[in-house]
C-alpha cells in the first residue's frame, strides 16, 4: 500500500490551479467569466466481504466503455463489466496461465472497435475480449512495466513504458511512448523514446512527468512535466506532429480559505505520524508551469490538470485549438475520506478511484453537482 509519505512527496510536486464560483480571463477590457463545474460521487461500487462480483483485490485498471465501466483487478486475475449505475454485468478471467487466464494481469483499454486489451505481465502475452467479456485470443508480446496503455486509431494501442538499460557501461533510464498492433503484436509508430544517463548508484526515472492521452482518431497529446511552460503536442498516428497549445498561466494571488478561492496555495497535507495527526504546508513555487495529466473526452475536449490539492483533484477543459471552456473539480471530502480522488476520464465518461485505501478497493461512478 502506497504510505502517506509517498503521498506527500506526491502531492509536494503538484500545483493547484482556479477554482471557485467562477474565474475570470482578461479579454481586451471585459473580463470573461470561466464556468466551474462541480463533480461528486453518485455510487460506490466495493466491498470488503460478500458477493465476490464487488470484492476488488487491487483495481490495476478502471474505465468507463461504450457498455458500462469495465474494471480489471490485478490480484483477483479478472476483468469484470458494470453498467453505469455499477450494477455488476459479467466478468471474464481465473489465475492461471492458459487461454484466457492470468497470472499477472497488469494494464488494459478499450479498443476503438470495442474489443479489450489485457496486458499479462507475469506471463507477457496480449488477450482480446470481445465487447461482452467472451475470450477471443492471446498473443506473447514482450512489453517492459507499461505505465499506461490506451485505444489509438484502428486496433493500434498505445503504450508508455519504463525503459532501463546499459549502453558502452553506462546506465540508462527513460521512458518510450509507442504504438502496438492488439491483433498481431507488431510495434507501429514511436512517439517518444527518452533515455538519460544516469550516475552508478542514482536512477532518475522521470517517466511519470511526460503524460499522454489518445482520441478517437487515433491523435498523441503529449505534454512534459519539465517544460517551460503549460504546452501539448498533438501528434497524428502516423507520428507527425499536426499542433502544439500552448496555454496561458493562470494568474496567481493569495489563498482565501474563506470562500475557497484557488490561486496560489500554500498545499496542505494531511500526515499521520507517531506523534499524531497533522497538516504540512509545502508553499507552491511562483512560476512551476506543469501539466500532471491529460485525458480527452467524448467531444474531443482536452482535460489537462494543472495543479491539485490534498482534497480535490482539479482539472481545466481546453477545446482543441487551446481555449479555455471550463473547469472542473472533484472534490474528496464528498466521501469523509480525506484522501486524494484521481478522475479517469474516457470518451464514455469519468469515473474515480483514490490513490490510497486503507481497507478495500472500491471506484466511484461521479455526476455534476447541482
Amino acid at each position: 500500500m502506497v504510505s502517506r509519505t509517498l503521498l506527500t512527496c506526491v502531492a509536494a510536486c503538484v500545483l493547484t490551479g482556479l477554482f471557485s464560483c467562477g474565474n475570470t480571463r482578461e479579454t481586451g477590457e471585459e473580463r470573461e467569466i470561466i464556468p466551474v463545474d462541480t463533480l461528486v460521487f453518485a455510487d460506490t461500487v466495493g466491498i470488503l466481504m460478500g458477493d465476490t462480483d464487488y470484492v476488488f483485490g487491487n483495481i490495476s485498471t478502471v474505465e468507463a466503455v461504450p457498455e458500462g465501466i469495465v474494471v480489471l483487478d490485478g490480484i483477483g486475475c479478472r476483468v469484470s463489466l458494470f453498467d453505469r449505475r455499477g450494477e455488476f454485468i459479467a466478468f471474464q478471467g481465473r489465475q492461471g496461465n492458459g487461454p484466457g487466464e492470468y497470472s499477472q494481469p497488469w494494464a488494459m483499454c478499450c479498443l476503438q472497435g470495442g474489443e479489450y486489451f489485457v496486458f499479462d505481465l507475469g506471463s507477457q502475452k496480449m488477450t482480446l475480449l470481445d465487447s461482452t467479456m467472451s475470450y477471443l485470443s492471446s498473443i506473447g508480446v514482450r512489453l517492459r512495466v507499461p505505465l499506461k496503455l490506451t485505444a489509438g486509431a484502428d486496433s493500434m494501442v498505445v503504450i508508455k513504458e519504463i525503459v532501463i538499460g546499459f549502453e558502452d557501461e553506462q546506465l540508462l533510464a527513460g521512458y518510450r511512448i509507442y504504438s502496438l498492433n492488439a491483433y498481431t503484436g507488431e510495434e507501429g509508430f514511436v512517439y517518444r523514446d527518452c533515455q538519460l544517463p544516469m550516475g552508478a548508484s542514482e536512477v532518475d526515472l522521470r517517466s511519470e512527468f511526460c503524460y499522454f492521452a489518445a482520441d478517437t482518431r487515433g491523435n498523441i497529446y503529449l505534454a512534459d512535466y519539465d517544460s517551460d511552460e503549460y504546452s501539448i503536442e498533438i501528434i497524428s498516428p502516423e507520428g507527425e506532429l499536426q499542433q502544439t497549445i500552448n496555454m496561458d498561466s493562470p494568474p496567481r494571488g493569495d489563498f482565501d480559505i474563506e470562500v475557497h478561492s484557488l490561486n496560489r496555495l500554500p498545499l496542505r497535507i494531511p500526515l499521520n505520524t507517531q506523534e499524531g495527526t497533522g497538516d504540512l504546508m509545502i508553499t507552491a513555487p511562483e512560476k512551476h508551469p506543469c501539466i500532471t495529466g491529460l485525458a480527452i473526452d467524448g467531444d474531443r475536449n482536452i482535460w489537462v490538470r494543472r495543479a491539485g490539492l490534498a482534497d480535490s483533484e482539479s482539472w481545466d477543459v481546453i477545446s482543441q485549438n487551446g481555449e479555455l471552456l471550463r473547469q472542473v473539480v472533484l472534490v474528496a471530502d464528498t466521501t469523509g475520506t480525506g484522501y486524494y480522488p484521481a478522475l479517469h476520464i474516457s470518451p464514455c465518461g469519468i469515473v474515480a478511484t483514490f490513490t490510497v485505501e486503507d481497507d478495500f478497493q472500491r471506484f466511484f461512478t461521479v455526476r455534476l453537482s447541482n
